[in-house]
């Protein structure tokens, strides 16, 4: 019986060095990736001298403030090109898009987005679009825009043109030529095809194989910033050039190109499965519809793994990938995203070879699936990139496993961005006021943690002009470090006194720590945010949603414990109630938790100055979202206050060393 005994033991020891190295496996560097073991996220080498420009959006955009276009009248404003009636040369073309080779052949949709300044008590022709065929010297289709068809005045309208392109050989421009009547802003062409997103799923993942080795293929997603979406490599100082046409980077590329994996359009989730196939065998992910033109000439790429007709049901997909890939995918981190998004992070997800799901914990059969997934991964390292059917339910769940979710579905250019210098430049913290028995505010702006929103809504609000007047606290995610440095350091760089950078929920990786039940695990998530924190230049953390739950009512205790460069955290629930823990570190429960109306701003701060009795100092702390609240609603919340002297903004760094200093704790931890 002894025997038999150590035998078990012995096998399970060897099961668990097994399970252990499951996750570990993965290697420190692949190709151009690299992946040290302390490192939360893998780097990708340097972006090259001149990045390929590709558009992926679902239409194809050409900005009318592209001063690559012609414009032979009006002006760049802003987020247009703007004509103006009574100072502009009449008769003369707004925008001249040029020498395009991109359109494919067939029925095509082009919308030109456009506004007129007020309505005209006569009618008129405003402005003529046009679509020619260059080539053929041929008008494809044309359109008379009067004042009367605008429904309402500044306000943008769409009027499409369709029209049957030619395809290869052909260059096609777009013009629209202004007629003087009235004041015009022109802010896009958008041109649509079938095919679209079809391509863009193509691109994406050979975006995923060509940036493993070192970046060269820059995605323009959106039109959130500056008119080419070239913005953010410009800040960078990353040169590029535009790709007139993505399918040239096939033959550009095509000797880096193993085959093809190709989904089934009768089961969506197969998209997850071949990305994931796709980054193990450097392949690309082939749209059924484009099949027999990828492997005719002159691509003639192979079919490595052609998934149509296997499955019966998303289950079976998922399953699929857990019996045949998951060992040879990382454990560290691992991907969930929706099918239908196709542009997004699947180029990232193929450089760190990560498994790609989209499980719905709501569902007891996909959330019993996604348990044998995450049990897999390590207790308080690893994470979950991407997003979830639903946010509560799915952070709780990555919880439960000692994970952290990483918001990032519709993150563009990790690829590239991750690859930019880890030389990070921090500028001084002002001094802090003296202390005095005052009210002290503090304005949080949150949703930074959210990798997507710092590439692309992070920056309408990080570019108001004004930006400075207020003390904020801008959010931001540690793992920046990681995933875009260039970035952070660009920040810092750009900031003013006021802006003060603070680390979002829940330090690295949005998670509920409440909800881990091994001690261990925690305690390195948290020494983890620690170090990551540090590298960052962040000293105030955000931690939804508590730290005072059922399951880990320490966990305050351990923030003060395993955290101790930090200066203090905020929790939600609304109470402005603040604790000293571990005898070294204060933590306050939001005033306001996530603000959605400058009211509550401003209610916040009259609400704290009501309960304060004026014979010590007063903490209140503000957060609002930046989807609902501006830039401009907090300047207007602090000159509400501004002839009060008795209630002083400060950023947030400075609120927590005068709360230290009021709690007789040292000044810098």
């Amino acid at each position: 019986m002894k025997g038999k005994g150590k035998i078990i033991s012995i096998s399970l020891a060897v099961i668990l060095v097994a399970a252990v190295s499951s996750y570990l496996a993965w290697p420190e560097k692949k190709e151009g990736v690299s992946w040290p073991s302390k490192q939360a996220l893998p780097t990708f080498q340097a972006p090259a001298e001149t990045l390929d420009l590709i558009y992926t959006t679902d239409s194809y955009y050409y900005q009318a403030e592209n001063e690559a276009f012609g414009h032979d009248t009006g002006k760049a404003d802003g987020d247009g090109w703007l004509a103006e009636a009574g100072s502009d040369a009449a008769g003369k073309a707004m925008l001249d898009v040029t020498g395009r080779k991109e359109i494919p052949a067939g029925e095509i949709k082009a919308a030109f987005n456009m506004q007129v300044d007020n309505f005209a008590d006569e009618d008129g022709v405003v402005a003529t679009l046009e679509v020619r065929d260059q080539t053929a010297d041929a008008v494809l289709a044309s359109m008379e825009v009067r004042n009367w068809d605008f429904r309402l005045p500044n306000a943008s309208q769409s009027f499409e043109l369709s029209f049957n392109a030619p395809g290869e050989g052909h260059e096609l421009e777009f013009k629209v030529l202004w007629t003087g009547k009235s004041t015009l802003k022109l802010f896009d062409v958008g041109v649509f095809w079938p095919l679209r997103k079809d391509e863009n799923l193509l691109f994406t993942s050979l975006k995923g194989v060509v940036n493993q080795t070192k970046p060269r293929i820059y995605s323009y997603t959106d039109n959130v910033r500056g008119s080419t979406g070239t913005a953010l490599l410009d800040d960078l100082g990353l040169k590029y050039a535009e790709v007139k046409d993505n399918w040239e980077l096939l033959n550009k590329y095509r000797s880096e190109l193993k085959g093809l994996i190709v989904y089934d359009d009768q089961q969506p989730d197969t998209i997850n499965l071949a990305t994931t196939i796709a980054g193990l065998k450097n392949a690309i992910v082939a749209p059924p519809s484009l099949v027999d033109k990828l492997t005719g000439a002159p691509y003639n790429l192979p079919i490595l793994e052609d998934l149509r007709g296997k499955f019966n049901s998303k289950l079976e997909v998922y399953g699929y990938l857990y019996d045949h890939y998951w060992k040879q995918t990382t454990h560290k981190a691992i991907v969930g995203l929706d099918p239908g998004i196709q542009s997004y992070l699947r180029d990232y997800a193929m450089g760190m070879d990560a498994a790609v799901v989209w499980l719905n914990p709501a569902d007891e059969g996909e959330s019993a699936l996604l348990d044998k997934f995450l049990q897999d991964m390590p207790y308080g390292t690893g994470l979950y990139l991407g997003w979830w059917p639903d946010e509560g339910m799915g952070v709780k769940k990555t919880s439960d496993y000692g994970l952290a979710t990483v918001a990032s579905d519709f993150s563009s250019n990790l690829s590239v961005l991750s690859g930019t210098s880890r030389s990070i430049t921090m500028p001084k913290v002002p001094v802090k006021p003296k202390l005095e028995n005052k009210v002290y505010v503090s304005f949080i702006l949150s949703d930074g943690d959210n990798l997507q929103y710092m590439e692309h809504a992070f920056w309408n609000v990080w570019n108001t002009p004004n930006r400075g007047e207020v003390p904020l606290g801008w959010t931001i995610s540690p793992l920046m470090v990681d995933t875009m440095p260039g970035l952070l350091d660009y920040l810092y760089k750009n900031a003013t006194p006021n802006d003060a950078f603070v680390s979002g929920p829940s330090g690295v990786g949005y998670t509920y720590p409440n909800f881990w039940e091994k001690e261990d695990g925690l305690d390195r998530f948290i020494e983890r945010t620690n170090d990551y924190m540090k590298q960052a230049g962040l000293n105030v953390l955000t931690v939804w949603n508590y730290v005072k739950g059922e399951i880990k009512p320490e966990v305050a205790e351990k923030l003060a414990k395993h955290a101790p460069s930090l200066l203090g955290f905020t929790s939600q629930f609304g109470t402005g109630t603040i604790g000293v823990y571990g005898n070294s570190m204060p933590g306050q429960e939001l005033n306001v938790a996530y603000g959605s109306a400058e009211s509550d701003l401003t209610s916040g701060i009259a609400d704290g100055l009501e309960k304060w009795d004026g014979k010590s100092p007063s903490f209140v702390s503000i957060q609002a979202n930046p989807w609902q609240v501006s830039y401009q609603n907090f300047i207007n919340a602090m000159n509400l206050y501004k002839d009060n002297a008795d209630v002083v903004f400060v950023r947030p760094d400075v609120y927590f060393q005068l709360m230290r200093e009021s709690k007789g704790l040292p000044v810098t931890p």
